[in-house]
């Protein structure tokens, strides 16, 4: 492996719910002391470093380089040309962490168009950076089948599940395609690759996610506190069945110090996927949903037995004008609708198994709770919520 005065962290989808947390832990740094020399930050919209909220510079941390305006929706010669120019010193760059994800209607074009993005990272790096030693991806249990009304597979979700997916299935989802291209392009290469699956991901983002549960949840009940006040009951937004129903959190900074510790113990991760969550014991939103709500100082309370009360999103909506005047900026949620169901169709148990992880090594727990504190506190420091 490359000592930690050569190693050069690209982290491609920097401000995103993943990617800013492996920045924020790479500042840290995590370990204690940082493996890394440097670190280039990519983001697709603008974002100044003030706006970040990563730690400033210190004598302990490594170098941060912010590059913003990097779309991978491109040939595969402009993307290389663009890297070659607005990331300097792109010939060291040793460990990839790639957090892009674009949508589609459509499953398979959506499969395509993420598939050609992936590699068209992976094909510029291997031909600008002799360095390059590892890549780092996340997955999730929809690889595992939990898109299907009542999933595939039965709980807890052993990562042995991923390569018995339908074909049918496994045609609209984009993470079997990854590695088949991943194992192609790494044949008889210095570098490897390596898949981290969790479910349902809590952290911070400062500029807006696809898929941050903790962000439309947080916008929502500071807009149900501004609008029913202290102390006032709010139901879960979902069917008694999901509030039943197990699963396992994972929170950014655990999933990013997985991703750091994998990049540094490449013997142990190459070529697999791994489950990550902040612990094995699962939960569920019956527990978790009372602690979620006092946080703002509301009673979360079991599913109303009526669907007619206004989901998340519609609720925020209706009151804007409630958080305007409460100056507060709000969170953009690009998919809250999907947000809105997560309470609605996760009515089964989708908890994940952390063995092959422990067994190679990364023994590490949290406390899941403190992930949606943090995030809440995160939320707050960014005038996002009161």
């Amino acid at each position: 492996m490359l000592s930690s005065a050569e190693n050069h962290a690209l982290v491609i989808g920097a401000s995103g719910l993943i990617g800013w947390s492996v920045v924020n832990q790479l500042l840290q740094p995590y370990p204690s002391l940082s493996p890394f020399r440097k670190i280039t930050a990519l983001v697709n919209r603008p974002l100044s470093l003030e706006k970040s909220f990563w730690p400033g510079l210190a004598p302990a941390r490594p170098e941060l380089s912010l590059v913003y305006g990097i779309d991978l929706l491109c040939s595969d010669a402009e993307f290389a040309k663009l890297l070659q120019k607005k990331v300097h010193d792109v010939a060291s760059v040793s460990h990839v962490f790639y957090f892009a994800f674009k949508e589609a209607k459509d499953p398979e074009d959506e499969v395509a168009i993420n598939l050609a993005m992936m590699r068209r990272v992976v094909l510029a790096i291997k031909s600008l950076s002799q360095s390059f030693r590892f890549f780092v991806y996340p997955g999730g249990t929809r690889g595992y089948g939990i898109y299907r009304p009542d999933g595939i597979f039965s709980a807890p979700l052993v990562e042995e599940m991923a390569d018995q997916l339908p074909p049918d299935y496994a045609k609209t989802v984009s993470y079997p395609h990854y590695r088949a291209m991943l194992t192609a392009e790494s044949l008889h290469q210095p570098w490897s690759w390596c898949e981290l699956v969790p479910d349902a991901i809590i952290g911070f983002t400062p500029n807006g996610s696809g898929f941050s549960l903790a962000g439309h949840w947080a916008v929502y009940l500071y807009a149900f506190k501004l609008v029913h006040g202290e102390g006032a009951q709010v139901p879960f937004p979902g069917t008694l069945a999901g509030y039943d129903a197990k699963f396992t959190e994972t929170s950014s900074a655990m999933l990013a110090r997985v991703g750091i510790y994998v990049a540094l113990h490449p013997e142990q991760f190459r070529e697999r996927l791994f489950n990550v969550a902040d612990t094995e014991t699962p939960t569920t939103m019956r527990e978790r949903w009372p602690q979620i709500a006092g946080w703002f100082g509301l009673r979360g309370v079991k599913p109303a037995e009526s669907t007619s009360d206004a989901r998340p999103s519609d609720f925020v909506k209706k009151h804007k004008e409630r958080l305007d005047e409460a100056g507060v900026r709000g969170v953009n949620i690009w998919n809250s609708a999907q947000l809105d169901s997560y309470g609605y169709w996760l009515t089964f148990d989708r908890q994940l198994s952390l063995k092959r992880l422990r067994d190679a090594g990364f023994e590490e727990e949290a406390e899941p709770e403190e992930g949606w504190w943090a995030a809440f506190e995160m939320f707050k420091r960014a005038s996002m919520i009161g």
